[in-house]
């Protein structure tokens, strides 16, 4: 801290504590153990002894519950400016992407996003699902439909948990850049990430600002990210079951119904819906990834119709649903990756030895080991969404990662 007091014009930044203190009926020790400011900090402050931290006064501004004014009032004084500068509070962080033009369906999951709950914390929404079945495009529908209730701000980061040559952000790294965002300057961000994540629930403690956290890796990545003042929602994407969150609310998307895959298809694609169609939204498995780049290579060749695209997707629909950086393989094989060797033997052996449906004891046959032992492989596919389980102990592999399995079969594991 610098030992020269503040050169202001306005009222000394003492007397301006004090008076906030006394209106919210507060003695000095009650302060410091409301902001986490050690006593005889608050003491010195009011006495105009030194001039205080960025984090010091965001402490002090939430335990005071000062408004956008007062705020501001507090930063200019606190820093020798003159009080009446018409400055901003606070910074309102506006980072969601643009919203996809051609989304269809998911209605029953963005009520459940939407909907008000009213928690003494803040609302926690984890979307889990397959690679490609339209995690973010639904987290960014429903956050630019919620942004009006949230005016504090809206933050977006992506994770990276499955970003081909990126590594996962760390903790430590999004919470430096939330803060950033929200109006902290970089040289008082801690070095710590506990005392990151302790700042950053200080300043979202009474603010209303949705968090979009995109491709979680796991539970360990999401929570130091977590507000916990109830005014804040908190949406999470990630191709885990992220089960380990308390107080959650998890929504896991499946492929899209027929009649929405069809729509999606002719929507992006910008063609009618005609029995070509339907059967290419089949042969991409109704995953909206999937769809929508089938439709990008449609428009991407004058020449082509459905029918067309139809004969190539019957070819080799992998080689074929891949535009650009976007490709089912591709993306397929990020989580592949992720597994142990364990789990890429069951993954592969299971995928081309079973046709159809199978049990947790077919699998432990195929396996040659114990049901119990294949019942933990089996619930590890289903958790990073590898695997299907329509009814319970039944399970199924979609058809596109049937494909994927054929590829890994005849590649250099």
């Amino acid at each position: 801290m610098s030992e020269s007091p503040p050169d202001i014009t306005g009222p000394p930044l003492g007397e301006l504590l004090r008076g906030w203190r006394e209106r919210a009926l507060l003695t000095q020790e009650q302060l410091a153990e409301r902001s986490g400011l050690n006593v005889r900090t608050v003491r010195r402050l009011e006495n105009n002894e030194f001039q205080p931290r960025v984090t010091s006064m965001l402490l002090l501004a939430e335990a005071l519950a000062l408004d956008g004014a007062q705020r501001a009032l507090l930063a200019a004084v606190a820093h020798g400016r003159p009080a009446g500068r018409d400055e901003p509070a606070v910074t309102v962080p506006r980072q969601l992407p643009a919203d996809i033009a051609a989304f269809v369906g998911r209605e029953r999951e963005l009520a459940a996003l939407e909907a008000r709950h009213g928690t003494y914390a803040a609302d926690v929404f984890a979307i889990d699902g397959m690679p490609g079945a339209g995690k973010t495009a639904l987290a960014v529908r429903a956050a630019h439909r919620l942004a009006p209730r949230f005016p504090d701000g809206r933050l977006f980061m992506d994770l990276h948990g499955h970003t081909e040559g990126t590594a996962p952000v760390e903790p430590g790294e999004a919470l430096a850049r939330m803060l950033r965002a929200l109006g902290v300057p970089g040289e008082h961000i801690p070095g710590h990430t506990d005392d990151r994540a302790a700042l950053y629930r200080g300043v979202l403690a009474d603010r209303r600002v949705l968090v979009v956290l995109d491709d979680a890796t796991d539970e360990q990545q999401v929570r130091p990210l977590l507000p916990a003042g109830p005014g804040c929602r908190v949406i999470v994407t990630s191709r885990r079951r992220l089960t380990g969150l308390d107080d959650t609310r998890t929504l896991s998307l499946d492929v899209l119904p027929p009649a929405q895959a069809v729509a999606l298809f002719s929507r992006a694609a910008r063609v009618p819906d005609t029995p070509a169609v339907a059967e290419i939204a089949e042969r991409c498995g109704h995953l909206p990834l999937a769809l929508r780049i089938a439709a990008a290579r449609l428009r991407a060749h004058p020449s082509w119709n459905p029918a067309h695209l139809l004969d190539r997707l019957n070819d080799d629909r992998l080689a074929e649903l891949r535009a650009g950086r976007h490709s089912v393989a591709a993306a397929l094989d990020l989580s592949y990756q992720r597994l142990t060797a364990d789990q890429r033997h069951a993954y592969r052996l299971l995928g081309s030895h079973t046709p159809g449906g199978f049990s947790a004891a077919d699998a432990a046959v195929l396996l040659e080991t114990t049901e119990p032992r294949a019942r933990r492989l089996l619930d590890h596919l289903l958790d990073v969404h590898l695997l299907q389980e329509p009814a319970p102990s039944r399970y199924r592999f979609h058809p596109l990662i049937r494909a994927h399995i054929t590829t890994r079969l005849t590649a250099r594991d």
